[in-house]
């Protein structure tokens, strides 16, 4: 079954350390109620429609690229926060390193 893992609202304090957060979210949040939206309106899908059946054809379509999306907003998020543990290198967990990182908005 195609669906995207909800990433959860992210919190102040990971909007803080990780602005890009916040959309990577809500892009998130619309896939899983498109998802949803087209398993309502399509209980049945299962992969196999003929040409004269379109409309779930193309309902499966948009699924199969709604977890696509969600695996490379997963990989973004993943790599962005690899990237500013980079820059921060060796920083203590209590300096503002990740503040300083996150001012570079990598989008």
């Amino acid at each position: 079954m195609i669906a995207p893992i909800f990433f959860g609202l992210p919190s102040a304090a990971e909007l803080h350390d990780a602005p890009h957060r916040a959309i990577l979210a809500a892009l998130d949040a619309n896939l899983v109620l498109a998802v949803r939206a087209l398993r309502a309106a399509h209980p049945d899908l299962h992969g196999r429609h003929t040409p004269a059946e379109p409309l779930p054809a193309l309902a499966e379509a948009v699924l199969a690229c709604a977890l696509c999306l969600h695996d490379v907003l997963t990989s973004y998020d993943d790599l962005a926060g690899h990237m500013a543990r980079l820059d921060c290198g060796d920083s203590p967990p209590d300096s503002n390193c990740s503040a300083a990182a996150a001012d570079d908005i990598p989008f």
